[in-house]
């Protein structure tokens, strides 16, 4: 017991020894000391969490930006202040490089699902002419990812530019301030200036009354030179002037409306001058019911109509409207035309354009101050899918009493069109030429030019021939006419002839049952010394060599149009042929050989380089106003337009224009006639018809008005 005491002792002295020496060698060192390294130990451990957790926020953020953008996202620092994220040097991208978003600071907090977002430096560039409007395609994913259920956000002197690609063209929108807000719909209430040649303010607000939004923007005005400048059209330039009263809004589709105050620029290089006028954005279309203005000449300038592919933002930016391209073309076709007097363009319909204007060429005893001319065209693109070409005949009959251009266009509801080919006037009215409608063969063509066209509107020109036969067993009659009486050798007659064949002497008429295909019936026969209704048959001349066909013989009956024309629907016959390859063409075919040389009224179809088709007429015989033109004036005026190939339609007193003006539902007269200034009745007409609704913007019709040079109408 003792002896274990004694080590016990032992033991605890040299403890004690152990600890003195600790001691001894740590003097410095504090127990609090080692609380404290575990303290910092602790500390670098959150703070790495911390960074960590801020890491894995910033590529969140970056992805869920990436994302909503289509592009890339950049962040160069996220931290944290007072319960608040802190994102600094914050860029984005879109892939294809339409827009770029940068600020220098976006301070943001999360309670719950909505996010209270406010940037500081916040600059958004807009290519207009790459936008495809699927940038934000990503945005409800990066919602999602996010965790973003409403989206608050706060703009304090923002700016945004709007600019093409080539860097060129500018807009500035500066000093936005105001709110959005994107909960179950966008709301928001903004105010900036455009920056022009000075700050023009505007005010920008959507309201959600729990069925829909209802946006709207005003200003007072706006400049029109760096607006103009962003639409992809290079025919177009503005160099000054306002766009007042601007007001905009989205109750029942978009809606907005402007006033031209002052405008200067250049169409096609043709300097323009004091534009001016009402223009209306509807959510089908843009247009006016009147723009005035005076080219650097003092020639006054009148346009109206409406187009209807300017609801694609996106193709009015970037390569520009078709609609708004073919007016500017036909618009600098007519600016270029020396002496002018005035003018006016149009716009008719999807596809189609029109325009008038009168000028002076020349100078004879008789007119010192040179010959008056008024010329009326219309161009027509024959993609729009909208569009076809057909014919129309008087009565539907190719023997008829006649019919007015402007009534068959009625009749057919065409849009745009024009009187047709040569016809026995005032006696039968049967056309001396070709004549196909809708696909169906009404007259067969004779020694005369006609057009084809295809059912893609395809035109062909060309000295069309029959080609037909009708075989009885081992005879071939020759048939050389269709539609037409009498003849010297065999004819076919259709229902489309008309209502009664007149007597014929030495003419038999063999009446046929169609039996399918190309195979008909004889169902009788009998010469032709009174008049017979008109049913299917042939009637065979006396000169003929060869027996006839005896009632109950199956004959083969075939005919066609040579050269063929693939998938021919529509079809007219006159000339003569003015143009060929781009060059005046003597036609030693021609009808009428007699009007070469007389300057009377005149009209044409034709094609433009580009495929454009165009009508084109001189109105004549009213000294005063417009003298007409000679066959070759009228080749030179339309080869001075570019056209390719051109064909004359009936002269004198037969020339009408018909077209649809800007607010009226049908097609009215846009020439003058020749004919104590009426209509004369024609055989047929060749027209252009449309599927696409009229017009909405421009509901009452302009009056036509020829003013005198130096004014604006």
């Amino acid at each position: 017991m003792k002896q274990t005491k004694a080590v016990q002792a032992r033991k605890r002295v040299t403890i004690k020894s152990g600890v003195a020496s600790a001691k001894r060698a740590f003097p410095r060192l504090a127990w609090h000391r080692i609380a404290v390294i575990g303290a910092c130990i602790v500390i670098f451990l959150i703070a790495f969490a911390a960074a960590a957790r801020d890491a894995i926020e910033k590529m969140v953020v970056e992805r869920a930006l990436s994302g909503a953008f289509d592009g890339a996202a950049t962040i160069a620092n996220l931290r944290r202040e007072e319960g608040l994220t802190i994102l600094e040097g914050v860029s984005v991208q879109t892939a294809a490089g339409s827009a770029t978003l940068t600020a220098d600071r976006v301070t943001y907090a999360v309670r719950g699902d909505a996010w209270d977002v406010r940037p500081t430096g916040l600059h958004v560039t807009v290519a207009v002419d790459r936008w495809t409007g699927n940038e934000l395609k990503g945005a409800p994913s990066a919602a999602h990812l996010l965790n973003l259920g409403h989206l608050q956000l706060h703009l304090t002197n923002a700016a945004i530019s709007f600019v093409r690609s080539t860097g060129a063209a500018k807009l500035e929108v500066a000093g936005l301030n105001g709110t959005l807000d994107a909960a179950a719909h966008l709301t928001y209430d903004l105010r900036g200036s455009v920056i022009g040649d000075t700050a023009y303010p505007f005010s920008a607000s959507a309201v959600d009354d729990g069925q829909s939004v209802d946006q709207h923007w005003s200003a007072a005005a706006l400049p029109m030179a760096p607006v103009a400048a962003l639409v992809g059209n290079p025919a177009l330039a503005f160099s000054d002037g306002e766009a007042r009263n601007v007001t905009f809004t989205s109750a029942g589709g978009v809606h907005g409306a402007f006033t031209l105050d002052g405008v200067r620029g250049s169409i096609e290089g043709h300097a323009l001058h004091a534009l001016t006028g009402p223009v209306t954005i509807a959510a089908d279309g843009l247009g006016s019911a009147g723009l005035g203005a005076i080219l650097a000449d003092g020639t006054p300038v009148a346009a109206v109509g409406e187009v209807h592919d300017g609801t694609d933002w996106g193709r009015i930016f970037g390569s520009g409207t078709r609609d708004l391209r073919a007016l500017a073309h036909l618009f600098g076709l007519i600016a270029k035309q020396p002496n002018l007097r005035w003018m006016n363009v149009e716009t008719t319909a999807p596809g189609i354009t029109f325009g008038q204007y009168a000028m002076t060429s020349g100078v004879t005893p008789s007119l010192p101050k040179g010959v008056p001319h008024v010329i009326q065209l219309i161009a027509v693109d024959p993609k729009e899918p909208t569009l076809h070409f057909d014919t129309a005949l008087a009565h539907d009959h190719v023997i008829s009493s006649g019919e007015r251009t402007s009534d068959m266009a009625l009749r057919t509801h065409a849009v745009v069109g024009a009187n047709g080919d040569y016809f026995d006037i005032g006696r039968t009215y049967e056309p001396q030429g070709l004549l196909i409608k809708s696909g169906t063969l009404f007259h067969g063509p004779t020694d005369h030019e006609a057009v084809i066209f295809d059912r893609t509107n395809k035109p062909t020109f060309a000295r069309f021939h029959l080609r037909a036969s009708a075989v009885d067993g081992a005879r071939t009659y020759p048939v050389t006419l269709f539609n037409s009486w009498p003849t010297r050798d065999a004819v076919i007659i259709t229902p489309d002839f008309g209502k009664t064949l007149p007597p014929a002497p030495g003419v038999t008429f063999a009446a046929l049952q169609p039996l399918g295909g190309t195979h008909y019936r004889v169902l009788s026969l009998h010469p032709m010394t009174t008049a017979t209704p008109v049913t299917w048959g042939i009637g065979f001349s006396d000169l003929l060599r060869e027996p006839l066909p005896q009632p109950g013989d199956v004959i083969d009956v075939s005919y066609t149009v040579d050269p063929p024309v693939p998938d021919a629907f529509a079809g007219i016959g006159s000339g003569p042929l003015l143009l060929k390859d781009g060059a005046w063409y003597e036609d030693t075919h021609a009808p009428a050989p007699d009007e070469r040389d007389v300057q009377w009224p005149v009209i044409a179809i034709g094609t433009m380089p580009d495929g454009t088709l165009m009508f084109a007429s001189v109105d004549g015989r009213h000294p005063e106003r417009s003298i007409g033109m000679t066959r070759p004036e009228f080749g030179d005026l339309l080869r001075g337009y570019g056209m390719i190939d051109a064909m004359a339609l009936d002269s004198g007193g037969s020339v009408t224009l018909v077209s649809r003006a800007p607010g009226n539902s049908a097609t009215t007269v846009r020439n003058t006639p020749s004919d104590f200034s009426e209509e004369r009745y024609v055989t047929d007409a060749l027209f252009v018809y449309s599927t696409a609704p009229p017009g909405t913007i421009v509901t009452s019709p302009r009056p036509h008005v020829e003013p005198t040079p130096g004014s604006v109408p």
